[in-house]
């Protein structure tokens, strides 16, 4: 078996191996969301390996860059994402030679933690490679006594376009450029919005804003099994502004959303809410022992820990 970094001539083998091994599960797989996810993001190219026997690939595995911030200090981290193994070569510890291969290639380079969101099955392999688990992420849920359908022009009226964002890059960078990283924090610029956001191939997400721009919600909308779920990624505001107005727009959004339900990392204060653990398994690998994290202080949003 050989190993080796990928390249991006390989991207329409990876992704067929991905189909082979995964299907599509809850998010299609395509080269555009590969490259998008994998190429693209401004946080750097995904550190990725391939393993083959002979000239047929038979494993991939990927960590998606990130990077966290508090106060001026700079985090560089990694999120275990894409794995596959072919199914005719499963059960010969290819998922993990490759995930510890990578793990060590990420240490060398000074990445200070590895995070991700496994699933009950795959959970107990990453806590045997290292990996510690954090728990579920709180979430705050609001529901919703509606039964209005969402309005006809919504998407014309809340889509999160790139020309949306550029429109209004001034006062949103403004925001950015006044975070107070308390906690740690994802290190967010205009250009993380537009790629995260505004130009992801498979998941529409919307944006809403005061009249003044001192305040900004990202948002998307999902069904689910309790029905639509109006689950809210990033809040941006101006230092000091009174929850009235975070409340003015969200009231907006929502009336006109046809959400049964409302979802935040932060205390929702339009509606009554309760917080549950009900938020994706975090589990830890630190790679540097000048960093312990626990959700005290990290804190990620409902659009960082979302599968994608």
């Amino acid at each position: 078996m050989e190993i080796r970094p990928a390249h991006e001539r390989d991207i329409p083998a990876i992704v067929e191996l991905l189909k082979l091994s995964l299907g599509e599960s809850l998010m299609p797989k395509s080269e555009a969301f590969w490259r998008w996810k994998h190429i693209d993001n401004p946080f750097g190219k995904s550190p990725v390996l391939l393993a083959f026997e002979g000239n047929q690939l038979i494993g991939v595995r990927a960590f998606m860059r990130w990077e966290w911030k508090q106060g001026n200090t700079l985090y560089k981290a990694v999120r275990a994402v894409d794995t596959a193994t072919h199914p005719e070569h499963q059960g010969k510890g290819i998922f993990k030679k490759l995930t510890l291969q990578l793990v060590d290639q990420c240490r060398k380079e000074g990445v200070h933690f590895i995070f991700n969101t496994p699933n009950k099955s795959s959970k107990p392999g990453y806590i045997k490679m290292g990996w510690r688990e954090l728990g579920k992420l709180n979430v705050y849920i609001a529901p919703r006594l509606s039964f209005q359908k969402r309005n006809a022009n919504y998407d014309k009226r809340y889509a999160l376009s790139d020309q949306k964002l550029a429109e209004h890059s001034e006062p949103i960078g403004q925001l950015l450029q006044a975070e107070n990283h308390t906690n740690l924090s994802t290190h967010r610029s205009l250009e993380f919005l537009k790629w995260r956001y505004a130009v992801n191939p498979n998941i529409p997400y919307y944006l809403h804003y005061n009249e003044a721009i001192t305040c900004v919600i990202i948002f998307r909308l999902k069904s689910t099994k309790a029905g639509t779920e109006f689950r809210i990624c990033e809040v941006l505001n101006q230092q000091g502004i009174h929850t009235s107005g975070i409340r003015a727009i969200l009231r907006e959004a929502v009336r006109a959303s046809g959400a049964s339900f409302i979802s935040s990392v932060s205390r929702i204060h339009l509606f009554p809410s309760i917080q549950l653990a009900v938020g994706p398994l975090v589990t830890i690998n630190h790679l540097h022992e000048n960093i312990s994290l626990s959700f005290d202080t990290w804190k990620p949003t409902l659009g960082d820990m979302e599968v994608f």
